[in-house]
């Protein structure tokens, strides 16, 4: 099964990018998000512009149960909590439940993406194909 991706010119330079929608019922988050694939990010984080474009307010997120664990981000430093069970669905072609980082400092002029990183390729058992040249990008399932 492949789960097809779009490469375009992002950021300075070409990057596999997709769209999933995303969903949690505690705190109650729904909506579509686009992503860059990063294979330098351990970790997918939510995008402070996706949650602002969703509605997601600090308040909601005061009541995750985990502690604030620093992670870079866009050059910086910006504390995050996690999303545990956040379902994940890219069209018909995949679907996933994992934990999201989710920022829980207050950035007003934050612009970087939601990243897909390297934890999501891992745990749902994927290859990551990238070819910048033929502009085609692809997650594919070893199982």
């Amino acid at each position: 099964m492949k789960i097809p991706l779009q490469v375009r010119d992002f950021a300075g330079g070409l990057r596999a990018m997709t769209q999933f929608l995303i969903q949690s019922k505690e705190p109650h988050i729904f909506g579509s998000v686009e992503a860059v694939v990063d294979t330098g990010s351990p970790t997918t984080i939510l995008g402070i512009p996706d949650m602002k474009r969703m509605r997601v307010s600090q308040l909601q997120l005061r009541d995750l149960e985990s502690r604030k664990e620093p992670h870079a981000y866009g050059g910086g430093q910006l504390k995050t909590k996690i999303l545990r069970d956040a379902k994940l669905k890219f069209g018909e072609h995949f679907e996933c439940i994992m934990a999201v980082q989710i920022p829980v400092d207050e950035i007003t002029e934050c612009r970087q993406p939601t990243i897909l990183g390297v934890d999501f390729i891992v745990e749902n058992k994927l290859k990551f194909v990238f070819d910048p040249i033929k502009r085609e990008a692809y997650f594919e399932s070893s199982e």
